[in-house]
């Protein structure tokens, strides 16, 4: 029975990721596992050696559509973070939530703009150090188009606020969010725009 048990470290090894990783998954509840009396966090192999295959295979993982009523107009989320473990775990954590939602993903500010106009999103969720455009630039472009207006915009960074501060003046309508990652705040905000809608 030793063997269908898998610790942290072992499961971020599986997984390809951190152990830091894997503590946030287990927070979101991607993962389900229990704490010894030590405190450790403990897993079943199996379940860990699934979602191992559905990371590396997403095109096996199921479609979100499947559990969307269909009277609900479906909310418009895009994730823009250049962390591929990161969108990956907004990925499995949203899907989780079986809401009505069409998810899109871009990996830097200049990809996360095009889905803009591509999308035109209803909650963005936007890292601010990233590659070519940082997230910085993103605000200003979207100011700059009064696109603010017809959006929600949560920015989601390591950063300090007051680092934010000395770098950009984020408009009133901005939510500004310290890392880890505030699932609960995202989930409350895709039901208001559901309910809104």
């Amino acid at each position: 029975m030793k063997e269908e048990v898998c610790t942290s470290r072992k499961a971020a090894e599986i997984l390809g990721v951190t152990p830091r990783t894997i503590q946030l998954w287990a927070d979101a509840g991607i993962l389900q596992g229990w704490k010894t009396p030590g405190g450790h966090r403990r897993f079943n192999l199996s379940e860990i050696q699934q979602l191992a295959l559905s990371i590396r295979n997403p095109e096996e993982m199921p479609p979100l559509s499947n559990t969307l009523p269909t009277q609900v107009q479906p909310v418009k989320v895009l994730v823009v973070d250049d962390d591929k473990t990161i969108r990956r775990l907004y990925e499995l954590t949203l899907a989780s939530w079986g809401l009505p939602m069409v998810v899109h993903f871009a990996a830097d500010g200049y990809e996360g703009l095009i889905e803009v106009g591509r999308q035109a999103p209803d909650l963005m969720i936007l890292d601010l150090q990233m590659p070519n455009i940082d997230g910085f630039a993103v605000i200003r472009a979207l100011e700059q188009q009064s696109l603010l207006t017809q959006m929600k915009l949560m920015v989601v960074s390591a950063l300090s606020e007051e680092d934010v501060k000395a770098n950009i003046a984020l408009p009133e309508s901005v939510t500004f969010i310290q890392k880890p990652i505030p699932f609960a705040r995202i989930r409350d905000e895709v039901e208001r725009i559901l309910l809104s809608s």
